[in-house]
């Protein structure tokens, strides 16, 4: 008996509320393996991120018994599918008969999907708490995706070099209201110069104060989330290296198709 099969790739990117200038990446064919013995096919693909920027993969494999008039999402597989899948040369395994015992192979069509997200690998760790600390709000970009709003982080800058601007002047206007009551004429006059000078400099001082504290904050907050890429990425590695012991390859195994499109049982 024949088996006809039809391998069809693509890429679906996920919608993202922020654009980039990057190459999109890319999803390529490799010829399907049948080992009947086994009772598995294995589906091998290549995924390119085309350029040093990096994405993450949901990948989901289908196959259609009609000629691909339907598909149904495959269960009994093994290997690079799923969430945080990263690029380069991969494997899925189908057990096709723990799929469908009554598999005939007859009119399959497989087709991988993967959707694909702009990985941590492209965001610094902790060290970029180095960044806010030269300019308050330069970290945040280089430990998150900005948004919809890519310079959101000047709100930061102009916030802390805000206060500092404000205190300074308070101090001033503090320095001349007490000039003003060293040279006043009447007691009230006095009491009323003094408690202003005393004001404005309370409020320069807590103006200093909050600028401090926000430019404290977002280099802590910065090294958090910087902490927080790095155990992420290493997640991540570990579970690639996870599905690549899965199916017994190694990082920079190469893949020799025993097979093309059409296939004997």
């Amino acid at each position: 008996m024949f088996i006809r099969f039809g391998l069809f790739y693509f890429c679906v990117a996920n919608i993202c509320t922020f654009a980039f200038s990057q190459q999109m990446p890319s999803l390529k064919q490799r010829p399907i393996q049948l080992f009947k013995e086994q009772k598995k096919i294995i589906i091998p693909y290549f995924l390119n991120d085309n350029s040093d920027f990096k994405y993450e993969y949901n990948v989901k494999v289908f196959a259609s018994q009609d000629s691909g008039k339907t598909y149904k999402e495959l269960e009994k597989i093994k290997g690079h599918y799923g969430k945080d899948i990263l690029a380069g040369e991969k494997q899925i395994w189908w057990f096709y008969e723990e799929e469908n015992p009554d598999f005939d192979g007859l009119n399959l069509k497989i087709k991988v999907k993967a959707d694909y997200k702009p990985s941590v690998f492209n965001l610094m760790n902790a060290e970029a708490m180095k960044y806010s600390a030269l300019l308050p709000g330069l970290g945040q970009n280089k430990v998150k995706y900005p948004g919809a709003w890519k310079n959101r982080w000047i709100l930061t800058t102009l916030t802390v070099y805000g206060l500092i601007g404000g205190s300074i002047w308070m101090n001033i206007k503090a320095h001349q209201t007490y000039d003003q009551y060293l040279a006043s004429q009447t007691r009230s006059e006095a009491q009323s110069r003094f408690s202003e000078a005393k004001r404005q400099e309370v409020i320069s001082f807590g103006m200093a104060f909050a600028s401090a504290a926000v430019w404290a904050t977002d280099i802590v907050l910065v090294g958090t989330r910087g902490t927080k890429n790095a155990i992420e990425k290493k997640r991540i590695l570990k579970k690639n290296k996870e599905k690549d012991a899965e199916i017994g390859i190694g990082v920079n195994q190469t893949f020799y198709p025993q097979l093309h499109f059409q296939l004997k049982f």
